[in-house]
């Protein structure tokens, strides 16, 4: 039996995996998860198989390991660019780019199909969950639905990491398939539903070096996919390396001779302003508990202030840093 028939909706209008949070079947409910069922299909009652975890137990198991860097980054060096007239202008220039392979629907068609074949089938052919990535992007193909680009996305195997180091790093190869993937997520009609303006929070380790790179007033450009949430304990717990079902800080940081972190949290509040910026994937994520909004690349946020405050939940009462960013209107300083 494959994914795809475990994931098929029963006469009952639900999944297995649903059918077994709802009777409380916690063994059942593992196994399902292990063979990576699909977590974000709604049943008839529009209910997610989360929804229906019978027990905290059940419910904890769709929690995303706390040692993840799913929601945080080991520095802003590979999220933000400091932006200056050239890099600006090298965003303009990108995203005139990217909007124009929505020029035509032939070229939408091809998209999904130069991804499968050309990144996933060379590039991403033998890394972690390479199966489970070509699942999605089959049915994003066959389909032609953006929507399973975002759950092999959300997933927990290695596509997003690669996806955004070769992103953050500039690298030439397979670029043509990485703005194929951006230029969907970013222009595709039928993820207009997700858009989202209002808060979103992201955590970050940073050194006292890196703290200094940046300022209030300055601008900073994302090089790559952010992954945010719209609720910020989780964030916190990403950041702080916490279990977010219990709130018990994971105590392997490393420390310097005198008690203080190496790299300290840091939590960023962004602000998305403009529509299709950032997108809100709750209902779609393999991880809907984690309520992410997911940014997009190439888009200017500046800082309006950078604070530290004394955790309550690190040791010695450890500060952390506060960066509260506003996008800013395209590529204006």
């Amino acid at each position: 039996m494959t994914v795809d028939d475990i994931d098929q909706m029963k006469p009952n209008g639900s999944t297995a995996l649903h059918v077994a949070c709802y009777n409380g079947h916690i063994e059942i409910v593992q196994l399902l998860l292990e063979a990576n069922s699909d977590r974000s299909i709604m049943n008839k009652y529009k209910c997610l198989p989360f929804d229906e975890g019978a027990t905290e137990e059940i419910k904890e198991l769709f929690l995303r390991a706390p040692n993840s860097n799913r929601l945080v980054s080991n520095t802003g060096a590979m999220e933000w660019d400091l932006v200056d007239d050239e890099v600006a202008e090298k965003a303009a220039e990108d995203q005139k780019i990217i909007k124009s392979l929505f020029s035509s629907a032939s070229d939408i068609d091809k998209m999904f199909d130069r991804i499968e074949k050309n990144y996933i089938g060379k590039r991403l052919h033998n890394v972690k969950g390479v199966k489970d990535i070509e699942r999605y992007f089959r049915k994003a193909r066959k389909e032609q639905n953006p929507e399973h680009i975002i759950k092999a996305y959300t997933a927990e195997t290695d596509f997003y990491h690669v996806l955004n180091i070769e992103l953050a790093s500039g690298s030439t190869m397979y670029i043509h398939k990485r703005r194929y993937i951006i230029a969907l997520l970013r222009h595709h009609p039928a993820l207009d539903k997700y858009s989202y303006t209002g808060l979103s929070f992201r955590g970050m380790k940073i050194t006292d070096d890196d703290l200094k790179k940046y300022k209030t007033g300055s601008c900073l450009m994302t090089k790559s996919f952010l992954s945010t949430s719209v609720d910020r304990k989780v964030a916190e717990a990403f950041s702080f390396q916490q279990n977010y079902a219990h709130s018990s800080v994971i105590p392997h940081s490393r420390v310097k001779a005198d008690g203080n972190l190496v790299k300290f949290p840091a939590i960023c509040t962004y602000r998305i302003r403009h529509k299709r910026s950032g997108l809100h994937i709750e209902n779609i994520s393999q991880y809907p508990v984690e309520g992410e909004v997911l940014i997009m690349p190439h888009y200017v946020f500046k800082v309006q202030q950078i604070t530290k405050t004394a955790s309550t939940v690190l040791p010695n009462n450890q500060s952390v840093v506060e960066f509260e960013l506003e996008e800013c209107d395209p590529y204006q300083q």
